[in-house]
C-alpha cells in the first residue's frame, strides 16, 4: 500500500480501468496467530483501505481464492479453546526469510499432498464458519493444522455483504484454472453475481434497465 496514498491514487486511477483487490492471502507464514486468509471482514478492510485513499468504488473488484491454505499451530497455543486467533508455530526464518515448511497452499485442481490428505479430509467433512468475521475454517486437533478457504456455499453471501453495500464494480478469482475440473467455486461465483445483478435491476428505474442492457449488448 506504500504507493497507494491519497496523493497518488488520483493519478494512478487516471491510467486504469479497474483494480483487482487481492482480498486473499491475508494470512501468510509471517503471521503468528490464526486468521482467515480470505474472510469477509478482512476483505472488507482491504476494500476500505482503497476507498479511504480515494479509489472510486466502481473501479474496485473483489477477489476470491480458488485454493486452500493451511498453517501449523502450536500444540499448546490455545486452539482447543478458540481456534481463531490462537498461536501458530514459527513459519518463516526471521533472519533469512526462508520458508520453514510449516504452512502452504494448494488449489482445487491440485492433488492434495499425501501428508495433508487425512487432515484435509477431516476439514472437508466438518467445515466451520465464523459468523463474526466471516470465513470458512477448520482446526484439526489431531495434527494441529489450521485450514482456511473460500467455501462455495458461502461465496454468494460474501459477494452480497461486500459488493452490494460498497457499490463495487465486480469480482474476480485467482485463478480460474485452479478450480478445475468441476469449477464448483466458479459456478458459485457466477451465481452470486447473477443474484446481485438481478437485485440491482429490480431496485433501479426502468429507464436504467434499458441503458444497462444496451451497454451490455
Amino acid at each position: 500500500m506504500i504507493a497507494f496514498t491519497k496523493d497518488t491514487i488520483p493519478r494512478i486511477s487516471e491510467s486504469l480501468d479497474f483494480l483487482n483487490i487481492m482480498t486473499y492471502d491475508l494470512m501468510n507464514r509471517r503471521d503468528s496467530i490464526t486468521k482467515h486468509h480470505t474472510g469477509v471482514q478482512s476483505s472488507l478492510d482491504s476494500i476500505n483501505a482503497y476507498l479511504e485513499n480515494g479509489v472510486p468504488a466502481e473501479m474496485l473488484n473483489l477477489g476470491f481464492a480458488f485454493y486452500v491454505k493451511w498453517f501449523k499451530t502450536e500444540a499448546s497455543g490455545g486452539c482447543n479453546i478458540n481456534p481463531i486467533g490462537c498461536r501458530t508455530v514459527l513459519m518463516e526464518d526471521p533472519l533469512t526469510g526462508s520458508d520453514l515448511g510449516q504452512a502452504g497452499a494448494f488449489s482445487w485442481h491440485d492433488q492434495v499432498p499425501p501428508n495433508l490428505k487425512n487432515s484435509f479430509d477431516r476439514a472437508l467433512k466438518d467445515p466451520q464458519y465464523d459468523e463474526a468475521l466471516g470465513g470458512t475454517y477448520y482446526w484439526d486437533m489431531e495434527e494441529n493444522i489450521w485450514w482456511s478457504w473460500d467455501c462455495e456455499s458461502n461465496i454468494k453471501g460474501k459477494i452480497s455483504k461486500i459488493k452490494q453495500h460498497r457499490g463495487l464494480g465486480g469480482v474476480f478469482a485467482w485463478g480460474l484454472g485452479e478450480d478445475a475440473p468441476h469449477f464448483s467455486h466458479l459456478k458459485a461465483l457466477n451465481s452470486g453475481m447473477a443474484s446481485e445483478i438481478s437485485s440491482s435491476l429490480v431496485s433501479e428505474p426502468v429507464e436504467q434497465h434499458t441503458a444497462y442492457f444496451k451497454d451490455e449488448l
